[in-house]
């Protein structure tokens, strides 16, 4: 008598369905790398005579103690409920002047967490546009009511109080960036940092100095034509992160008209 054979292929099945959850349980998303476009940048000048100036039509952007903080704002709505594990910032060195010139030298990275209107001035009085003393009357006339920064320099708030760990800003832990005229500077961010741009508690990076001897000018988008517009590249692991309820960003608006 014949054995009438049994068919297998639903056994098949199943021991591929079950090696295809092993694997997916096993290996981790891949990672990607996402580069996303610029859409703001400026220089927040700090000094007495510049404090309500605009900067964002400037083509070099200049580091100097409070006297410069450049802030460089990016669109990161392809990564919007994505989980990131960190990025990499890239900026242009224009030039390199004052009394430390030409030495190596190590910039304070951090987010900026307050809203900002980038404008189109060069040293240019704009209360529509950001400066050192407001963000731009269409977001807010202060920078942070709760006025965390002790200085109080121009009053009772001010850029400070919304970088380098002020206002809810959050601090790069990586240092030690070489800048050299002419040439590019790769700046590692840490997960957490960019997870709050990509959230969007906070609104850019803000790059500044504890001192004023060095004065460190960055491009910016203006500066020949775009050519030497700063970067970022984020690693994203495609993974979810838990939906949250945000006010839509202002960016749209970065560029106020006068």
């Amino acid at each position: 008598m014949e054995l009438q054979r049994k068919p297998v292929w639903g056994g098949l099945v199943s021991m591929a369905t079950a090696c295809a959850l092993g694997a997916a349980l096993t290996f981790p998303a891949k990672a990607a790398k996402v580069e996303v476009p610029l859409i703001a940048d400026t220089l927040l000048a700090g000094h007495s005579a510049e404090y309500q100036l605009n900067c964002g039509g400037r083509g070099a952007l200049r580091v100097k103690g409070f006297q410069g903080i450049v802030v460089f704002r990016f669109d990161m709505s392809a990564l919007k409920g994505k989980r990131v594990s960190g990025g990499v910032l890239t900026a242009y060195c224009v030039s390199i002047t004052g009394e430390a010139a030409g030495a190596s030298f190590s910039e304070g990275v951090s987010t900026i967490s307050h809203d900002w209107l980038e404008g189109v001035g060069d040293y240019v009085l704009d209360l529509d546009a950001a400066s050192y003393a407001w963000p731009g009357d269409p977001i807010d006339d202060e920078w942070d009511a709760g006025n965390e920064e002790p200085s109080d320099r121009y009053g009772p708030n001010d850029a400070m109080d919304v970088v380098g760990g002020f206002g809810g800003s959050i601090v790069n832990t990586e240092g030690n960036w070489e800048f050299n005229v002419g040439e590019w500077t790769e700046i590692t961010l840490d997960e957490e940092l960019v997870q709050g741009l990509v959230d969007g508690d906070q609104y850019g990076i803000a790059i500044l100095r504890n001192s004023v001897g060095v004065n460190l000018d960055l491009a910016s988008k203006e500066h020949q034509g775009g050519s030497f517009t700063a970067t970022l590249e984020v690693e994203s692991t495609g993974l979810d992160v838990e939906p949250q309820d945000k006010l839509a960003s202002s960016w749209g608006k970065l560029k106020v008209a006068r």
